[in-house]
Formats: structure tokens, C-alpha cells, sequence
């Protein structure tokens, strides 16, 4: 007996050939998760050939070139890591550079998760990345003023 997932519910227990003709008559897609007794997790119809043979003659029709399949959560950005660990390093060991390099690698990864249509994930570790980048910008960069400050008074201090 077969289940397979409809709406977030599990349907089932039907035979094979009751839900090889509700993928052939696309009532539910070819990438529908489903299983039967002696699998160790759900998979996708499409990728359980007993169930493709009987649904396309063993042939699974594969999606356009650029069509959107989601499966799984998304994927984490890579700037979006290197943002927040660029922040935090910037805070506390590199001042000045790392919060730069974190700003930028920041705002490139927002653009690329918004682009990514669900796909891209990352977006608390880039605002984390953002927030650490300026931040350290903000202190370090009143630090050094101070700095200079205290050295042009110190310099005109007079004898």
C-alpha cells in the first residue's frame, strides 16, 4: 500500500496502480512525496522508478530549462556568511577592513536572496553581517577621530 502527501495531509493507503493514474491525470505532480512499506523516508514519485514506469512509461517528463522547482529549504548565501563573520570579526579583531569588506558583501547578498526567489536563504546572517559592519565602522571610526583629535591637540599644545 502507498501514501503519498496532498494539501500538507498524507493520503492513503491506495494500491500502485490507484496512484500511478492520479499521477497520470495530474492530480497530484510527479514530484509529490510519497512512500510505501520498507522505505526509510518519503521521496518524490519521480524518483521511485516502479512508480514512474507505470505513470510514463518508465520516462519522468523533466521541467523546461528555467522552470522553478522548490525542493527543500533554501540555500544558504555565501556572502551572507562572510558578511556576518566579517562583522564579527571586524568588531573584534581587524577593525575598519573587515567592517568595509562586511558592508559589501552584506548589501551584494540581500541583492542575491531577493533575486533569489525563495531559493537563496541567508537573510539574518546578512543583516547580522550589516549591523556588525557598521557598527564597527561607527566605533572605530569615532576611535580614530578621537585619536587624531588628541594628537593635533597634543601637537599644538605648545612647549
Amino acid at each position: 500500500m502507498w501514501f503519498y502527501a496532498k494539501d500538507g495531509s498524507r493520503e492513503g493507503p491506495i494500491s500502485l496502480e490507484q496512484l500511478q493514474k492520479i499521477l497520470r491525470e495530474n492530480g497530484v505532480p510527479l514530484t509529490t512525496a510519497v512512500w510505501t512499506e520498507g522505505m526509510d523516508q518519503w521521496r518524490p514519485a519521480n524518483e521511485i522508478q516502479e512508480v514512474v514506469a507505470g505513470v510514463s512509461g518508465g520516462y519522468v517528463v523533466q521541467p523546461p530549462p528555467g522552470a522553478y522547482v522548490h525542493m527543500g529549504p533554501p540555500q544558504p548565501n555565501g556572502l551572507a556568511i562572510a558578511s556576518m563573520v566579517l562583522g564579527i570579526v571586524g568588531l573584534l579583531a581587524i577593525p575598519i577592513v573587515c567592517s568595509i569588506a562586511a558592508v559589501i558583501c552584506g548589501h551584494i547578498a540581500r541583492s542575491q536572496i531577493r533575486q533569489g526567489e525563495g531559493r537563496v536563504g541567508g537573510d539574518g546572517m546578512t543583516m547580522t553581517g550589516l549591523i556588525t559592519g557598521y557598527l564597527g565602522l561607527v566605533i572605530y571610526g569615532a576611535l580614530g577621530a578621537l585619536f587624531f583629535y588628541a594628537i593635533w591637540v597634543a601637537s599644538n599644545a605648545g612647549p
